[in-house]
Parts: structure tokens; C-alpha cells; sequence
């Protein structure tokens, strides 16, 4: 056996890169699961995965079940006669009866040196909590969130300047590098399982978009990360003047003057507009003001200098 017939789940732009590296393979790709079309954005308009997408561009049949428990949709997912199931930021929970379906296993990529960063978010849960680094973990799935056997695992460095996009698409780059060698592995019986251990267990949380609302009582490093973990969504926000303002790009200053109230501006010039936190000044140097493009401060700072007056308090 030199190739495999493949069924793989997917929903995301993550996943989509993996589906794109496997159509581009040898292997066949006899069906894709992706989650059912849903309505988003300001027009509520149904919006395809871009797995789905990339599905329909290259003639892949697609299923989209709203319950993995159904029988007659077990029944068509059997009779694909696949060999193995991939799974890639899927967002569904796959049954047992499916899993024992294929007699190479179902496998998962998830993003993270696992059993750190178990659930939905791992990416930006890396970001959030300053991790110097993390990286790609294939698994052989079973009835668990994010619990079965590595049968992959290759690490990652996050830079101080990495966003969720940025990270995601080093994550990218290695992890598809990683499941074709895998797969390779596979057809040539030499997997080498190892156990998680439970005690190294972190589990990331789901994101909300009330999440990203900047809290100036938080210190400023803590903001600086969730403005990178948050972007590309849900993206970091504050009101003033009744005007919403989204963050992309900030960065710290390390002073602590008590002198200042927590949310003062207290300096906005070309290089940025300083806003007092917790604990040191938070800098901040692109925003996009409601309507408009992501813009440099200073490109900003001329025509709104009244805007942003010097110890206002946002």
C-alpha cells in the first residue's frame, strides 16, 4: 500500500492550508467534512468555509452534518471505504462509532506542544500567557478533547512581535511539513506512540468578542499580548467619545507613575498615544478609527490632535 484514501475534517483558513498541501499530493481525497454554511457580518450573509471553498474549486464531495451521530450519515461515511480520517481545527466533536471506522485511525493536527493548550484556541492562548514557544501536535484521536497519542510533535518559537496570524502561519509551514511525513510514517508502520501526561494539562479557553475590550486595569503587557493574540479577530477595542477604536499594534513603555490615573492619556504625538494601565504605559501605534483603514499614529495624531487630549481619561 503506497497511498491512502483520505476523508478529512476541516473548517478554517488553518485547515484549509493542510487540505490544499494534501490535494496537492498523491494521496486521494475521497470526501471533506466542514461545518454547515452560516450567516455572518453586519448583513447576516451565508458565508462558506474556506474549506469549502477550496473543496468545491478541486470537485471534492462535501458533508456537512449538523449531527456526527446521525446514522445515515455514518452509514455514507462508511461506505467511502477511507482509510484514515485527518482532522484539522475541525470544531466538531467526532463520535467513537466514526473514529473505529478506518482502519488506519483518525488523526489529529493541533497547534500546540500538547498536553499544553488542550481545546479550541490554543494559539492564542500561547500568546496570552507570554509562551516563548509551541508548536505542532499530531495525534491518534479517540473519544477525548485533544487527549490521544502523539505520533508527531515538532516545536515552534514565538517572537515578541508574533500576532495570531503571524504564529498561525509559522504553525502552517511546519505542521503540513509534519502530517505529510506522518503520513508517510503510516503507510510504512513506523508510528511511535506516546502518552500525554495529564499532569502537564493546560486547557485553552474560548474566545469571545466581549474578550477583546481593552481593560486599563490590566497591566500593559498583558494588554500587548491579547492585542496580538486577538488579531485577527475578535481584535482589540476601547470606546472614547462615543467612538469605537480598534488596536492592532501597540507596544510598552516600562514607567510607572503613580501620578497618572489608570486610563489617562498621558502623551500623543507621532509615535504613539500613551495610556496609563495598571502597572506601566501602554503605547498605542496603529488603530482604525470606525469606517476607516489601519492606520500609523502618525498619520492620525495631525488631523485628530483635539481628539486625543492629553489627560482625558478613556
Amino acid at each position: 500500500m503506497n497511498t491512502l484514501k483520505i476523508i478529512f475534517a476541516g473548517t478554517e483558513y488553518f485547515s484549509a492550508a493542510y487540505l490544499n498541501v494534501l490535494i496537492t499530493s498523491s494521496y486521494k481525497i475521497v470526501a471533506v467534512l466542514t461545518q454547515p454554511d452560516r450567516p455572518s457580518g453586519r448583513g447576516q450573509k451565508i458565508h462558506l468555509s474556506p474549506v469549502k471553498i477550496l473543496s468545491l474549486h478541486h470537485k471534492i464531495p462535501i458533508y456537512q452534518p449538523i449531527n456526527l451521530n446521525d446514522a445515515l450519515f455514518q452509514n455514507k461515511i462508511l461506505n467511502l471505504n477511507a482509510d484514515i480520517m485527518i482532522v484539522v481545527s475541525y470544531g466538531k466533536i467526532i463520535p467513537k462509532k466514526i473514529l473505529n471506522m478506518f482502519s488506519k485511525g483518525c488523526i489529529n493536527v493541533h497547534p500546540s506542544l500538547l498536553p499544553k493548550w488542550r481545546g479550541s484556541t490554543p494559539i492564542q492562548s500561547s500568546i496570552l500567557y507570554g509562551d516563548k514557544k509551541t508548536g505542532i501536535s499530531i495525534i491518534q484521536m479517540n473519544d477525548k478533547i485533544d487527549s490521544g497519542e502523539i505520533i508527531y510533535s515538532t516545536e515552534c518559537n514565538i517572537s515578541s512581535k508574533d500576532t495570531t496570524k503571524s504564529l498561525s502561519l509559522k504553525l502552517i509551514k511546519i505542521g503540513t511539513r509534519g502530517l505529510l511525513e506522518t503520513l508517510k510514517n503510516i503507510i510504512l508502520n513506523k508510528i511511535i506512540k506516546i502518552k500525554q501526561n495529564e499532569n502537564y494539562m493546560t486547557l485553552s479557553k474560548k474566545i469571545y468578542k466581549i474578550d477583546a475590550l481593552l481593560n486599563w486595569n490590566l497591566h500593559a503587557e498583558q494588554l500587548e499580548r491579547r492585542i496580538r493574540a486577538f488579531n485577527p479577530w475578535p481584535i482589540c477595542h476601547f470606546t472614547f467619545k462615543n467612538v469605537n477604536i480598534k488596536v492592532w499594534e501597540a507596544t510598552i513603555i516600562p514607567i510607572t507613575e503613580k501620578k497618572f490615573s489608570i486610563g489617562e492619556i498621558v502623551c500623543a504625538n507621532q509615535y504613539g498615544i500613551q495610556i496609563n494601565t495598571a502597572y506601566q504605559i501602554l503605547n498605542l501605534e496603529k488603530i482604525q478609527l470606525p469606517g476607516k483603514k489601519i492606520m500609523d499614529i502618525k498619520n492620525i495624531i495631525i488631523s485628530k490632535k483635539n481628539f486625543f487630549k492629553i489627560g482625558a481619561i478613556i
